[in-house]
């Protein structure tokens, strides 16, 4: 007997994106102007680094407050 093609999960997607998002795009913008910073502190990388920081935590955030009301099954 065969089996029945499993419909699409969106929320597996999301889960993907946000570990993908923080993990390659943030981790790669922090560790730029946090060299950038450490190598010319003083000229304005920190708000770069500061800026990258946020962005990586704002996204994991996004996807809590967007997730916050689903339950397990």
């Amino acid at each position: 007997m065969p089996r029945e093609p499993q419909a699409f999960n969106p929320i597996l997607a999301d889960f993907v994106k946000s570990l993908l998002m923080p993990l390659l795009v943030g981790k790669g913008l922090v560790y730029y102007f946090g060299l950038q910073y450490s190598q010319y502190p003083g000229e304005g990388w920190g708000y770069g680094l500061a800026a990258a920081i946020l962005f990586t935590v704002g996204g994991l955030l996004r996807f809590f407050w967007r997730y916050r009301h689903i339950q397990d099954p």
